[in-house]
């Protein structure tokens, strides 16, 4: 599979594009719109989602009497093996005749393929605070974990039980404050803690809770 199969073309006028290092499956992945950008990034957040490839399949469809070829935005690949194929959209933008032919291919090749079809719009995308949120997680990625002070954290949420950053903070004083935080979101962008980042902003006030990591179990 070459992806992407469409060239992508350098920015021009007030046109959005973008390029998201380390993406799962790619060193790379592209964005073309700032909701594009949005979706990306929280795939990457989503541990069910082992792989992203951007605009993998050509389609090729009729309307109003032309042939024409559509490039759906994404393809996403899940810890189960099931396939999306994702079309990031504006909803205002969804409902138009040419679009729903396009969609209409599409589904018709998932269902060849086994595959499923999806359309994403900021109501999936950008609910609350949930991208506010990812930036703020996003912005210790480049650091590294520490592996005594993360368990130490899980630890010590495991024995007290569901509390907020604040208490949990207190209760874990011998840790340097930045580094305790350093480490708590990262271990909540890897889903060992969780959190409700999508109604409420990620703050002191914010409830955690201890994530077991599921073991794999053999059918």
């Amino acid at each position: 599979m070459k992806i992407p199969v469409r060239k992508i073309r350098p920015t021009r006028g007030r046109h959005y594009r973008s390029k998201i290092g380390s993406s799962k499956s790619l060193k790379i992945i592209h964005a073309e719109s700032l909701l594009e950008r949005d979706y990306v990034r929280l795939c990457n957040f989503d541990p069910t989602i082992t792989k992203i490839y951007y605009q993998p399949i050509g389609i090729r469809f009729h309307y109003n009497g032309r042939k024409r070829r559509y490039f759906p935005d994404y393809l996403i690949v899940t810890r189960e093996n099931h396939y999306y194929l994702v079309e990031v959209k504006l909803k205002e933008f969804v409902a138009s005749n040419l679009n729903r032919a396009k969609f209409y291919a599409a589904t018709k090749l998932c269902e060849e393929k086994g595959w499923t079809f999806l359309v994403a719009t900021e109501d999936q995308i950008r609910p609350g605070y949930l991208q506010k949120n990812l930036r703020l997680l996003h912005e210790v990625k480049r650091h590294k974990i520490i592996p005594s002070v993360a368990e130490y954290i899980k630890a010590m949420l495991e024995y007290i039980g569901p509390q907020t950053i604040f208490n949990l903070r207190n209760a874990c004083n011998i840790i340097d404050e930045s580094l305790f935080m350093l480490n708590l979101h990262k271990l909540i962008y890897a889903s060992e803690i969780g959190t409700d980042i999508v109604h409420h902003p990620l703050n002191d006030s914010s409830i955690i809770w201890y994530l077991p990591m599921k073991e794999d179990t053999c059918g």
